[in-house]
């Protein structure tokens, strides 16, 4: 995940030095972009080309001095501070490592492995806050920890990649601490979009909310409640769709103005949400016309809905709540982590109005919670519990089926094309077809999934094992990198979701169509995988309309069970 939110990173970006960069680029070009050298790269030991890259890389193009020349920043074989073990290289300030370096021959596809070795030095050396991994084809770049990390494929790197690699690794940047501040500015960012967006949400969701009951007194508070955050689902998603390019940009504030002008000007009668209802009604089905190619994203989401369809709405709350949320940059600004903190905020929020309209007492450690601002899971918990239950699992499989790092070494470096390597590279074809088979038909559940913080970091889990099985292929196969749907694949067989709140559901789906959603690709129909219910109880009796019943809900998964034993 990257490391630097998009709008401060840009002004960073900015300040570079262009006649700088150009060079720089021109140099790096040299080392790395001509096919001939790139294969040598590929069929080298790790052993025979750590000193090179280290010198063509960071001496030839990022500026730094490697030891023994006077006055180095930059050496080999840096031991730890407490043990005698080595990191492959170290960036220096005076006498402090700020940066260690680990690499490995381009055979090591498992950057996990990489990434574990590399902080053992990291921790092993005071002071050092950066962490750089390489397999001389591909870099990773670390700040402090491994939760997020921005990479670089080096053999396709084109100018604007480039540009981010200068900023994050030039002498002049990193001795400077430039990427630090790049973060802490980030975090600041981050925190204060945050929690300016939910202000202005929140409100249109009051707003909204209040005026419903108002206008809508025969239906019941709790089901206006539910239609006021699917109503706010829906726009939140053309808010991200519009400046992540899958919609024409700006439409909410073309519908604004042109009702508002049609208001005005020709005191034109039809409400503000019939506008919005004709637009929700393009995005389910699509539409074509002079000025625009809408596309149908479907999913669920713009389906119809008789109870919201036909309410009334006031067009003063619809216009200030609408207008209020055009004002971010969903493109540079919030990005689906900040939504994620959005929805789990929302959550709690549900959770108190629901039981306050349906006269439970209110529950005092939730209303704590966020009362000291702790609203959402933070990303490093759900990365440490799919790592330990969803990748210990795909790294068990992998030990049966005898597939690691050895295997991939051996088809490194060429081999006679006898009968005797024509079986051992098919038997190894074999295991690795037995894994992606295997890997496509696992079963994924959270049982409680909240906003859907487990399950998106599942789905990131899942498309990098995936990648990395792709880029094996690529590398020692010659197979063209396969660049099938393999996100909307991983939500219709892999993941599944129970939560007792239907809003709950609503929000993880959401969640999980604003991190797949591609321009001119519909959404996939989450309805089946992610399910309403109590996933503790399956009587009626007992739970009323909420009992769930695993084998009904989900008999694909138990068909699918059955097959295996």
């Amino acid at each position: 995940m990257p490391l630097f939110q998009t709008s401060v990173l840009k002004k960073f970006l900015t300040g570079l030095n262009s006649d700088h960069l150009k060079v720089a680029f021109s140099k790096f070009q040299d080392h790395f972009a001509d096919p001939a050298k790139q294969e040598n790269i590929r069929n080298a030991k790790e052993e025979q080309y750590q000193e090179g890259f280290l010198r063509e890389l960071f001496v030839d193009v990022l500026g730094y001095t490697l030891n023994p020349s006077p006055g180095y920043n930059l050496t080999t074989e840096f031991k730890n501070q407490t043990d005698a073990k080595k990191a492959d290289g170290a960036i220096m300030a005076s006498d402090t490592a700020l940066v260690v370096i680990e690499l490995k021959g381009t055979n090591t596809t498992d950057f996990k492995k990489i990434e574990e070795q590399a902080f053992r030095y990291k921790n092993n050396q005071k002071g050092c806050r950066y962490v750089v991994t390489s397999n001389f084809e591909r870099l990773r770049f670390y700040i402090d920890d491994a939760t997020d990390y921005e990479e670089w494929d080096l053999f396709q790197l084109d100018e604007e990649r480039f540009a981010l690699l200068y900023l994050c690794l030039a002498q002049t940047q990193l001795l400077a601490n430039i990427p630090l501040t790049i973060k802490e500015n980030s975090l600041k960012q981050e925190e204060n979009v945050t929690k300016k967006l939910y202000a202005d949400y929140r409100e249109f969701k009051h707003r909204l909310f209040a005026d419903l009951r108002a206008r809508n007194p025969e239906l019941d508070p709790l089901l206006l409640f539910k239609k006021t955050q699917k109503l706010l689902d829906r726009f939140l998603f053309i808010f991200f769709a519009e400046d992540r390019g899958l919609l024409p940009p700006n439409s909410i504030h073309e519908v604004l103005m042109l009702w508002q002008e049609l208001r005005d000007k020709y005191d034109e009668p039809i409400s503000l949400y019939h506008r919005f209802r004709k637009y929700f009604g393009y995005l389910d089905i699509g539409h074509k016309d002079k000025t625009h190619d809408i596309f149908g994203y479907n999913g669920g989401l713009f389906a119809p809905d008789n109870v919201l369809d036909s309410l009334k709405v006031g067009d003063t709350v619809l216009f200030n709540g609408a207008m209020a949320l055009t004002n971010y940059d969903f493109e540079s600004e919030v990005d689906v982590n900040i939504l994620g903190h959005i929805f789990e905020h929302s959550l709690n929020e549900i959770e108190e109005i629901q039981a306050e309209l349906e006269g439970r007492p209110l529950d005092k450690s939730k209303t704590k919670r966020k009362k000291d601002g702790v609203f959402y899971t933070p990303k490093y918990i759900t990365q440490y519990i799919v790592e330990n239950t969803v990748g210990a699992l795909c790294r068990e499989k992998q030990d049966e089926l005898g597939i690691n790092e050895e295997n991939y070494a051996y088809f490194s470096i060429p081999h006679k094309n006898n009968k005797a390597e024509t079986a051992k590279r098919k038997n190894l074809i074999d295991r690795l077809n037995t894994y992606q088979t295997w890997l496509e038909g696992i079963t994924i559940l959270d049982p409680a999934c909240g906003s859907g913080a487990f399950l998106n970091q599942a789905l990131i889990f899942l498309i990098e094992e995936h990648n990395r099985l792709d880029r094996f292929r690529a590398s020692f196969f010659g197979d063209t990198l396969n660049l099938r749907d393999v996100d909307l694949a991983i939500l219709e067989h892999n993941l599944y979701g129970v939560d007792l709140n239907e809003e709950s559901v609503e929000i993880a789906q959401l969640s999980l169509w604003l991190r797949t959603a591609k321009k001119g690709r519909k959404l996939s129909a989450l309805s089946h995988n992610l399910r309403r219910g109590n996933s503790l109880i399956d009587d009626p009796a007992v739970a009323g309309d909420a009992a769930f019943n695993w084998q009904e809900a989900f008999p694909e998964v138990f068909a699918r069970d059955i097959e295996n034993l």
